[in-house]
């Protein structure tokens, strides 16, 4: 055997032993250093939640965070993501269950309607000083007589914030895309939207416009006589779209409040008759004048139609006349005819 040839094999050995050497001293230290450990947690997004979680969504939401996950829905209905270390990052999604919608209602602003085919509502108050901050419901109905589910999304991202608008399009693909792996294996033949983009925020007290502006959840309730004889100017208003909770107030100068408009579905619908028939209880006949109702199909159940007043005649402390109570009630019934159209919904009657 030649010189060289010699040479060329004892190298290729050394070579081959380095290259071991190297692996093994590279994967110890891998281990040592916790990149193991994150690399295992952050694969285990993809089987999380059942195999329900959409992991690909989770991890652009929180890009470059190391993730750690609830492997199943928990007997409550719940299931978590929580940054790998002591960061306040992670995010919480609930399933199937309705205790937790009251904090979704107790928001003080109106929730964004996500449209794109989805009922359902985005929260994130532009002016909260938690920009990190978020929340999301979404119903799906699983067939006109087989009801429906409830999922809802609350993120906090640890850095950045939701007054990103890609921030908010993430959240909602996190909870559209879970919401139907969710009804897919759990038999609910559920039709879902699309991809939701240009995701709104909350309308606060401040975000009022002219009543001949509007063009959402308020649009057509008032002509400009009845307006302008009701000292109607602005209002407050939601976009167009199916929502859990749609809102539209009819404001004075300066957004002040006059007449608040409510249309509430599924579990909103249940909570607004127990409030409504606590307000029954409680006080002088003729409350239901002010309250429709409507047959919904799956989820959306028994919708509820409200309309509250600065001044109510049904309290005794604040009795004070209704300059048009027959005008109030056909501006109810045209909200509630329209809402409840966009829904599938009957026809609205005396609740």
């Amino acid at each position: 055997m030649s010189d060289v040839r010699w040479w060329r094999r004892r190298w290729v050995r050394r070579t081959a032993a380095w290259t071991v050497t190297a692996a093994v001293l590279a994967g110890g230290l891998f281990r040592v250093s916790g990149g193991y450990d994150s690399w295992r947690e952050d694969r285990a997004l993809d089987s999380a939640c059942d195999d329900d979680l959409a992991a690909g969504a989770v991890r652009e939401l929180f890009d470059g965070i190391s993730l750690t996950s609830s492997d199943r829905w928990t007997d409550r209905g719940h299931c978590t993501v929580s940054a790998a270390d002591d960061t306040d990052a992670g995010l919480v999604l609930w399933s199937g269950r309705t205790e937790h919608m009251t904090n979704l209602e107790n928001s003080g602003g109106f929730d964004a309607p996500l449209g794109h085919g989805w009922t359902g509502s985005f929260r994130f108050n532009p002016d909260s000083e938690d920009t990190d901050e978020a929340g999301a419901v979404l119903v799906l109905s699983c067939g006109k007589e087989s009801g429906g589910q409830l999922m809802t999304a609350e993120a906090d991202l640890g850095r950045g914030g939701f007054d990103d608008p890609v921030a908010r399009e993430r959240l909602v693909a996190v909870l559209t895309e879970t919401a139907s792996a969710y009804a897919r294996r759990t038999g609910c033949e559920a039709s879902v939207g699309g991809r939701v983009k240009e995701v709104g925020v909350s309308t606060t007290r401040a975000d009022y416009k002219p009543v001949t502006a509007a063009t959402g959840s308020c649009a057509g309730l008032l002509d400009g006589r009845t307006a302008a004889r009701w000292g109607v100017r602005t209002v407050r208003e939601i976009a167009g779209d199916p929502a859990p909770v749609e809102n539209c107030v009819l404001g004075g100068l300066r957004g002040a409040f006059l007449y608040g408009f409510t249309a509430s579905y599924g579990p909103s619908a249940r909570y607004a008759h127990m409030r409504l028939d606590v307000r029954r209880d409680s006080r002088r006949p003729g409350t239901s004048a002010y309250a429709l109702a409507a047959g919904c199909p799956g989820a959306d159940g028994t919708a509820l139609f409200e309309v509250e007043t600065l001044l109510d005649e049904d309290d005794p402390e604040l009795a004070a006349p209704i300059v048009d109570r027959k005008g109030l009630r056909a501006a109810l019934q045209r909200f509630a005819e329209r809402s409840a159209e966009r829904h599938g919904c009957e026809a609205p009657r005396p609740a």
